[in-house]
């Protein structure tokens, strides 16, 4: 599941503040381009990403990012299937229990499928808040392009 694929991109540097660094992709005309999820289909608009600096970075320098792009099965399962096997869980156990609404098993299944539908909705908006803050790199600065850099030396 853990399946990464990763793209090797050129961009400029636009901004930087602190410890991150704006870049600007500079788009090829490749099929590859198409398939990539980093550019969200924009066609002549400029895109950004934020990374991580590295030193020796100076606004307008041209550099090579790594753009790791994460399978989607993991996130398929935690948000389309776990709150389907949820709910069947929690109407075979409301289907057991005999304590909640004694008169009808409908409700009985009704109402525990829905409670176990709902803790796990909540549970993975959880594990999304933990993964999201841990703020795993999926793009980085692998390289500084220098022969593309003139510009700046002659400044």
């Amino acid at each position: 599941m853990s399946n990464q694929k990763q793209t090797i991109e050129k961009g400029i540097i636009k901004s930087i503040q602190g410890n991150r660094a704006t870049v600007e992709i500079i788009k090829p005309d490749t099929k590859e381009c198409k398939s990539c999820g980093t550019c969200a289909g924009i066609e002549n608009k400029s895109n950004f990403l934020e990374v991580n600096a590295i030193p020796g970075l100076v606004v307008g320098q041209q550099v090579t990012l790594q753009i790791v792009e994460r399978s989607p099965y993991k996130s398929v399962i935690l948000l389309l299937i776990l709150p389907i096997i949820s709910l069947l869980i929690g109407s075979l156990i409301g289907q057991k229990i005999h304590f909640i609404y004694t008169g009808s098993q409908d409700i009985r299944m009704l109402f525990c499928g829905f409670v176990f539908f709902a803790l796990s909705i909540f549970a993975v908006s959880m594990y999304d808040k933990k993964i999201r803050s841990k703020k795993q790199p999926h793009q980085k600065i692998i390289s500084i392009d220098i022969l593309n850099n003139y510009n700046l030396i002659t400044r």
